[in-house]
């Protein structure tokens, strides 16, 4: 299909253009078929606002169906990374550490931001405590990889991840699956679609999931790590015209899991023995292989999510289309009762920290197409944003040692537009622009050790990030592009940093990204392919520290600019039906990020000889301490130099009724480091994960038997991880997934 059908679709309402655009592409893949089985049917996506080709768009995008997700056992964001490149994902807690081409998340409180972006039906998530959904009743996943200030939203410096929900069809059918686990998992989901009439129709979805926890703590006999998890959706498409929708969604989500908070993986210097390691010791040492741990806290958590969406959609003519996306997110995380050393011994715990996040978002979008050579996206966004994270720490002989009731707000404003021109037939031009201003508040009342201090500070971090963009078909089956483009990530505010520090404010991250692409379908669409090389500049990138307070000798997490950092990689990406029935995919990443001059110091050696070029150097308008590092050159956090993953599919009829569907995934990823010192005891060392599943199911699908494994080699690795200073320093941090492996028997009706 070439380009210029496309492109005229997406005059169209989205919601219409996608439903048009979803029953063409299979007709004509339908048509190809059947002069050749193996050839690849047509992606469509709406990165840019608009329904068109995937292999059109001069973006490194990766677009996923439901049905792959579900084959590869993706439950929630945190799995893509086995099926896109250049994607880093941890977790620590509720901590939640997404990273793309090297740039991903700050900090680890309210205040910071991540550089990637994750969308659920449009609507930006405010911070990354929320930013690992669960997947439900999903119609595809988008993973737009680079800087994309432009249309997809702000603090998207790294790159974008877009969720969408299936809405509700003209269709009467549902779908219900039940899966049975290993650890005792047991879980159901399913959905109903019905069509009241002809002009409005329902879509109720769901699902509930148990499995006990895989981290035992065996001091308190309790298991954490497990699964408690469920989520209700339901949604109502109202369309009076053919050229008027309203879509309403009303999702709420419950999970009670409770992760592990932090536990002692080892050594952060291998010249100091941890705690559990020193004369005197009576506890048991932890066993990480045998995922066993001893600490004397449960580590309680509960989430609470509710989130609202209405989207409006007019086609005001055939060719222009104005797009209204309302949003409305109330997210609420209570830990409790949470072990601060990570042994059994009753030094001190967080009795509670809570993390409360409520937002409030409006986008308006106008689509035209400007005659049969140009087409304009233009539209405002608007966020309102306000979190809190009240925080109490107790020691063993002083309850509510330290209380941290921090509150930020945010009013964040944008405007943006971006026109594309067919200069010739063959070559197009593109420019656009978004200019966001962030104008943000907080305010921390504070306790430590009954002394009571309150802080404030308040700001408007403002930028314009233009893109420039020139794409050109040689084929109809091949596109090549350049592109320049400007990422803005706001500044902000150290939230739950050391009050004692005069400063607590942050710059505004800055990336100017240089990228070239060529996009190929190719013998005759059994092969398509993608081939990306990108040169990133970065300015004030923000990193987390930990800054060690000499007078009292605790050491703080908080948000630092570095003053530059460079990122270089190739992307190549690529996917394959050789013989009717088998399918390959795989990408591979080569990435080369490191800093640029950065002066900072290393809490785990205070005392170390202050590095010449460092000398003078100050930060934030103070002067570093003694012990300062030059630590240019050193690789950026959660960007591994290689990371690849290939995946396999082969279906083959086993009768007249039955076929059978054999995947693997396999992703695999060289030395990863936790912090910017490079420490090689924080970091985690080349691994690879496997998943597999085998499906036994009808030729309409209507019945489906799906046995799956996760991690089917039981791969011990680190998640996440923390360098600890003082004299018994470790590295305390998060394991990754042990092996899991169930089936799961879905009926659609």
């Amino acid at each position: 299909m070439n380009r210029y059908v496309i492109r005229r679709a997406r005059g169209l309402p989205l919601g219409v253009a996608a439903l048009l655009t979803s029953v063409a592409l299979p007709a004509a893949a339908l048509a190809q078929a059947r002069a050749n089985e193996a050839a690849l049917e047509e992606v469509v996506v709406t990165a840019e606002k608009r329904a068109e080709g995937l292999q059109n768009i001069p973006i490194a995008i990766t677009a996923i169906s439901d049905a792959t997700l579900q084959r590869a056992g993706a439950k929630e964001v945190g799995d893509l990374v086995q099926l896109t490149p250049s994607l880093q994902f941890g977790t620590r807690s509720t901590n939640v550490f997404i990273a793309m081409r090297g740039i991903g998340q700050a900090g680890q409180d309210i205040g910071s931001q991540s550089g990637v972006t994750v969308s659920l039906d449009g609507v930006p998530l405010l911070n990354h405590f929320m930013m690992n959904p669960a997947f439900l009743d999903i119609e595809r996943v988008e993973v737009l990889r680079g800087p994309q200030g432009t249309i997809a939203g702000r603090n998207a410096t790294g790159g974008a991840i877009n969720i969408n929900s299936k809405g509700p069809t003209p269709d009467n059918d549902g779908s219900l699956s039940v899966t049975v686990g290993n650890r005792s998992r047991v879980g159901v989901r399913g959905h109903l679609n019905r069509a009241f009439s002809d002009q409005l129709a329902g879509r109720l979805s769901f699902q509930r999931e148990e499995a006990d926890g895989w981290l035992n703590n065996a001091f308190l006999g309790k298991r954490n790590d497990d699964t408690d998890i469920a989520e209700v959706r339901g949604q109502l498409l109202f369309t009076p015209t053919d050229t008027f929708s309203l879509r309403g969604l009303v999702d709420y989500t419950r999970d009670r899991s409770d992760p592990g908070f932090a536990q002692i993986l080892g050594r952060a210097d291998p010249a100091r023995p941890t705690v559990p390691e020193t004369p005197g010791y009576i506890y048991p040492r932890n066993d990480p292989e045998n995922l066993t741990f001893y600490f004397n806290e449960p580590n309680r958590r509960d989430v609470e999510s509710l989130r609202a969406t209405a989207v409006a959609t007019w086609a005001i003519t055939p060719d222009v289309t104005l797009t209204s996306t309302t949003g409305f997110i109330d997210h609420e995380i209570d830990l409790t009762d949470l072990d601060v050393d990570a042994t059994p011994a009753n030094t001190s715990r967080f009795d509670l920290i809570g993390i409360y996040a409520r937002q409030v978002t409006q986008e308006l979008t106008l689509t035209a197409d400007l005659g049969s050579r140009a087409d304009l996206v233009a539209g405002a966004f608007y966020m309102r944003g306000e979190s809190s994270e009240p925080l109490y720490l107790s020691l063993a002989t002083f309850r509510n040692y330290l209380v941290y009731l921090p509150e930020e707000r945010l009013d964040s404003y944008a405007a943006y537009a971006q026109f594309r021109y067919q200069i010739t037939d063959k070559l197009r031009a593109t420019v656009g622009a978004r200019h966001t201003t962030d104008d943000k508040s907080y305010q921390m009342d504070s306790s430590v050790g009954g002394a009571a201090r309150l802080t404030s500070d308040s700001g408007k971090f403002s930028a314009f990030t233009p893109r420039f963009v020139l794409d050109y078909t040689p084929t109809d089956e091949t596109l090549v592009y350049a592109s320049v483009s400007r990422g803005f990530k706001s500044g902000g505010f150290n939230t739950l940093g050391d009050v004692s520090l005069p400063v607590n404010r942050f710059n505004p991250e800055y990336v100017w990204n240089y990228e070239v692409g060529l996009k190929a379908m190719m013998l005759d669409r059994r092969l398509r392919m993608g081939l990306t090389g990108f040169y990133a500049d970065c300015t004030n990138l923000q990193q987390t520290v930990f800054r060690l307070n000499e007078a009292t000798q605790v050491r703080f997490p908080r948000v630092e600019n570095s003053t530059a950092a460079t990122i270089k990689g190739v992307e190549f990406e690529a996917e394959a039906t050789p013989i009717s029935g088998l399918r390959l995919t795989g990408a591979l990443t080569w990435l080369d990020a490191e800093f640029g001059f950065f002066c900072n110091n290393d809490p785990l050696y205070p005392t170390a000889p202050t590095s010449p070029s460092c000398v003078g150097v100050s930060r934030d308008g103070q002067p570093l301490p003694a012990g300062a590092v030059q630590l240019e050159g050193n690789t950026l956090t959660q960007a591994p130099r290689w990371q690849y993953n290939v995946s396999a599919q082969y279906t083959v009829p086993v009768s007249d009724r039955l076929n059978l569907t054999a995947r693997a995934d396999y992703k695999w990823q060289s030395r990863t480091y936790f912090d910017i010192y490079n420490n090689p005891q924080n970091s985690q060392g080349a691994y690879g994960l496997l998943n597999g599943s085998l499906e036994l199911a009808s030729r309409d699908r209507a019945w489906a038997l799906l046995a799956w494994v996760r991690n089917a080699t039981d791969k011990r690795y680190v998640s996440q991880g923390s360098a600890g200073s003082g004299a018994n320093a470790a590295v305390t941090g998060s394991l990754g997934l042990p092996r899991m492996y169930g089936v799961t028997l879905s009926h659609q009706f």
